[in-house]
């Protein structure tokens, strides 16, 4: 087992090694653009801010529905591999390095709408919502995007084939065994996937008490079609802070062929169905006038 008590959290800069593997991130809902868009209004004039960018994957799913776009991140890693992912002679897209708390002396300017996707909690919550209030237009929105609980099953999952010859992708591959990759990192880390928080406060009630009120939640039908490879599942916990690949130094190689032998007995085909979950996205908009 690796020790992990080398670096605090404070000190750790985990996606800096993880951003080559956030593409294996499972995406949001196929209708997050087009549902947005319509309940928003955004017709392609307005700026977008995403705070936390990554790789640049909700920057660039949205970013025809908005005359400009800026990625933000404090890691150039992360810029790196959204600058490699940006489409040729893409001119609406730019990628500025810095934190959300470093917004006020960047000067940005103003957004129709601000994105948040899994990178909130990463940040001084409460003064966040605060800048982001005042870096956008009036009648704007901050937007936080995340994966409803996986734990809830889609009620029905799409499916391969017609008629008595349907056969949901849930039923030709097995489940991505998480409790044994649990177990995995358990032997490897000293400790798995941590807990979720009770005494979070939830984003809800966060933002209900900023100056943007009680948001909006608004959630869309996730993605039942997500068939992962070994390697890809792989890649996608080695994306998380939990499991980033610092936390096994020169043991990664070593790490991943264990895992990778253990995934492979678990499944029949050489592959997995993924559900991530619904998408769910709190809307916070800022007063008109």
């Amino acid at each position: 087992m690796r020790s992990t008590d080398g670096a605090s959290g404070a000190e750790r800069r985990p996606y800096r090694e993880a951003a080559h593997y956030y593409k294996a991130r499972p995406p949001y809902s196929a209708a997050l653009r087009p549902a947005l868009a319509e309940k928003l209004g955004w017709i392609g004039a307005g700026r977008l801010l995403d705070i936390g960018c990554g790789p640049g994957i909700v920057a660039l799913e949205l970013a025809p529905t908005f005359s400009q776009v800026i990625g933000l991140d404090p890691e150039e890693a992360m810029l790196a591999e959204a600058r490699s992912a940006t489409p040729p002679r893409t001119e609406n897209v730019a990628w500025v390095l810095g934190r959300a708390e470093d917004i006020p002396a960047l000067n940005l300017g103003r957004f129709q709408a601000v994105t948040l996707a899994q990178s909130f909690h990463w940040t001084d919550k409460d003064a966040v919502a605060e800048i982001v209030y005042d870096s956008l237009e009036s009648g704007g929105s901050m937007l936080l995007i995340h994966h409803v609980d996986p734990s809830v099953g889609p009620a029905e999952a799409s499916s391969i084939g017609t008629g008595d010859q349907a056969v949901s992708p849930r039923h030709l591959h097995p489940q991505i065994p998480h409790e044994v990759i649990d177990e995995v990192l358990v032997r490897w880390l000293g400790r798995g996937k941590p807990a979720r928080d009770p005494n979070r406060e939830p984003y809800h009630d966060l933002l209900a008490r900023t100056r943007f009120g009680e948001p909006e939640r608004l959630v869309l039908p996730g993605r039942t079609d997500l068939i992962r490879t070994v390697d890809e599942v792989i890649d996608n916990y080695l994306s998380t802070s939990f499991a980033a690949p610092d936390l096994f130094g020169d043991q990664l190689p070593e790490f991943r062929r264990d895992l990778t032998a253990i995934l492979q007995k678990q499944t029949d085909t050489g592959r997995f169905w993924e559900w991530a979950g619904d998408t769910e996205v709190l809307i916070a908009t800022k007063r008109v006038g």
